[in-house]
């Protein structure tokens, strides 16, 4: 057998996934925070029909109501508080610790996009102008958290 590759091997080992509890927790998390929002606003469902039959009447996508918006800025709160806790449960137990910097980055992400969802509800904004806050903000949280997971690696 080559050297080489027997180190090759080696290294493939050292760095292989375990077993995330965490991950089968947020997972969890998300469909209560899901379920919390919908209890305390039984009328979502018919909303979120009413917005999508919208686009028949204007022929393309249009802005979501306020109502709406408030919705997802509400999930983005609670949900981004609990990555932030997720990447802190992840340090203090030592486990999954490899992805507590994507966890806090986008939970810094969720929370940040929480108060621009609500100041855009409040001074009217553009929807699009949230739109690519949205896009451009997700792109600097997964940069962020993959440079985070390659430090983390290296120790």
């Amino acid at each position: 057998m080559n050297p080489q590759m027997s180190g090759y091997k080696e290294r493939g080992r050292r760095h292989a996934r375990k077993y995330d509890p965490l991950g089968t927790v947020s997972f969890g998390v998300f469909i209560v925070v899901l379920a919390i929002i919908w209890f305390n606003n039984p009328d979502l469902p018919n909303q979120f029909i009413s917005y999508f039959k919208s686009f028949e009447v204007y022929g393309r996508p249009v802005a979501p109501p306020a109502q709406i918006l408030y919705y997802a800025a509400t999930f983005s709160l609670y949900y981004g508080v609990w990555l932030i806790v997720l990447g802190a449960l992840r340090i203090s137990l030592k486990i999954g610790v490899w992805n507590t910097p994507s966890n806090i980055a986008e939970g810094v992400f969720l929370i940040v996009l929480h108060y621009y969802i609500l100041d855009s509800i409040r001074t009217g904004a553009d929807f699009l102008t949230l739109v690519a806050f949205f896009i451009v903000g997700l792109g600097v949280a997964i940069i962020a958290g993959a440079i985070g997971k390659t430090m983390m690696r290296q120790y």
